[in-house]
Formats: structure tokens, C-alpha cells, sequence
């Protein structure tokens, strides 16, 4: 990810030029005889004082987690692919064959949407902030908000009201913002933390909430096109 960024360069000016250095002290003695102007600061001098500071703005790649597992990566590799790869396989030996080609067509898609939502949930960040010591500056929109229209912010089912932008965390030993939460399996603060599901192995966050809530709704559309396969040949 590029970000951009702002520094400041100092500009060493080059008035001190001809000047004599004696015992750590300029010899502004020699310095007149051998230019007599040289005690008359003309503009140019001045402007380049002014300009002794320069802002200059520079792309930067930033870190960002790619692949990460949860504390619960044991049940999600052995307990919940098993059970979709299983049941799949199942229904794909004995429920396809015969089908019209829609019907395989749209299975299929189906279950790959399944697994392609399982692995974005359990293996993307689920939204992990960075520890902070000290609290980070606060940008001009948000020092503007008052203590009666703080907004609220909603933590699974669970509604609350929090002050200031940051607040510090004694479980996480850091300064979090006010719509994160610290994750006590996980042990990290994840922004617009909900809960933790063991099923998918890792906490659910604001990075994963939509291939989240895909896996579930998708969960219910296969299991219900499985059992239609499997026992519309008995039937």
C-alpha cells in the first residue's frame, strides 16, 4: 500500500561564507576589510532565511497484513473444510450425476463461493491495529466533535458510549480508538470487533465482516441445495 507523507528539510544557507572563525568566535574585523558590504543584508539574504525550511512530500509503502490465522486455526483445518469438502464430494458423487446442466452449474458456483468466503475470512486480517504507547494526533474533523454528540459505536450486540477518540486499553496496554475493541483470545485489538467464531478460527472484524456474513448466507444455500441433490434421487 502507497501512502504519502510530508517532511521537512532543513536548507544550510550560505550567508557564513568569508566569515573567520577565531577561538569558536566569527573576526568580524577581517571579515569588513575584505568585503564592506558584507554588513549590509540586501533581500536576497532575507529570503533565503525564510526559505531555510522545505516541506516535500514522498510515496512510502506501508506494511499491510496479507495472510494471518486465528487462535482457533486447528477447528477451521480440521473440523469445518473437512465437513464442506466431505459433504461436496458427497453430494458431487451421488447427487449430480443426471442433473440438468444449470443445476450442476449453479452448484458449483455456489460451492465455490462457499470456500473462496471461508478462506477470506479465516486467513485475511480481520482489522488489527497497531499498539500505541501515546495517544496519536487527532485530525481536525474529529477534534471538532462535542461530549453530547459523541457517536456511538456498536460492539456485537452490545451499544455504548465512548468520549475522545482514543481511550486506553489496561487488557491491551495501549491506546485504542473508540470504535475498536481488545480481543481476549486473540489477544490484539481489532477494529469494529464483533466476536470471535471458532468455526471460521479467527475474531470477526471490520476486514472481514463481508465474506463473514457471505459464509453464513452461503452455508444455508448449500446445505439446502445438498440435501435437495441427494434425496431427489430417492424420492
Amino acid at each position: 500500500v502507497m501512502v504519502e507523507v510530508e517532511e521537512e528539510e532543513n536548507s544550510s544557507d550560505d550567508d557564513d561564507e568569508g566569515f573567520e572563525e577565531v577561538d569558536g568566535f566569527v573576526d568580524e574585523e577581517s571579515l569588513h576589510q575584505r568585503n564592506p558590504n558584507a554588513s549590509k543584508p540586501n533581500g536576497n539574504e532575507k529570503d533565503n532565511k525564510k526559505a531555510t525550511k522545505k516541506t516535500k512530500k514522498r510515496l512510502v509503502r506501508k506494511r499491510e497484513i496479507q495472510f494471518v490465522v486465528g487462535p482457533f486455526w486447528p477447528m477451521l483445518l480440521f473440523v469445518t473444510y473437512p465437513l464442506i469438502f466431505g459433504v461436496s464430494a458427497l453430494t458431487l458423487w451421488s447427487g449430480i450425476p443426471g442433473k440438468p446442466l444449470y443445476i450442476q452449474i449453479g452448484w458449483a458456483l455456489v460451492t465455490c463461493q462457499l470456500i473462496r468466503s471461508l478462506f477470506n475470512t479465516g486467513f485475511r486480517d480481520p482489522g488489527i491495529l497497531t499498539r500505541h504507547t501515546s495517544p496519536p494526533p487527532v485530525p481536525e474533523d474529529e477534534e471538532s466533535d462535542g461530549d453530547n454528540s459523541g457517536p456511538r459505536r456498536r460492539v456485537g450486540f452490545r451499544w455504548g458510549n465512548e468520549e475522545g477518540p482514543w481511550r486506553w486499553s489496561d487488557q491491551a496496554q495501549t491506546y485504542r480508538p473508540r470504535n475498536s475493541m481488545y480481543c481476549p483470545d486473540c489477544k490484539v485489538v481489532i477494529e469494529e470487533f464483533d466476536h470471535t467464531c471458532p468455526w471460521t478460527g479467527t475474531a470477526i472484524g471490520k476486514k472481514n465482516m463481508g465474506p463473514f456474513q457471505r459464509f453464513v448466507g452461503l452455508v444455508f444455500v448449500c446445505l439446502i441445495m445438498d440435501i435437495f441433490l441427494l434425496t431427489a434421487g430417492a424420492m
